[in-house]
């Protein structure tokens, strides 16, 4: 015997329910911790950050505003 519409809805509730707790988490700063490890690209954009800062000065700064 095939479920009544009200069990199929009540199944499909409970999935949902489920997906959404899945979906739902709590911000875990260690999750993606090492993700960008030996990660050629991030260290370039690192590098390339740093120096971009090294040859920022406060006159530059206070030039440009």
């Amino acid at each position: 015997m095939s479920p009544t519409l009200e069990q199929r809805v009540e199944m499909l509730e409970q999935k949902v329910a489920e997906l959404n707790a899945n979906l739902i988490r709590k911000k875990d700063p260690f999750r993606t911790f090492g993700i960008f490890r030996d990660d050629p690209d991030f260290e370039q954009a690192v590098r390339l950050g740093r120096e971009y800062r090294q040859q920022q000065t406060y006159e530059k700064e206070i030039a440009g505003s």
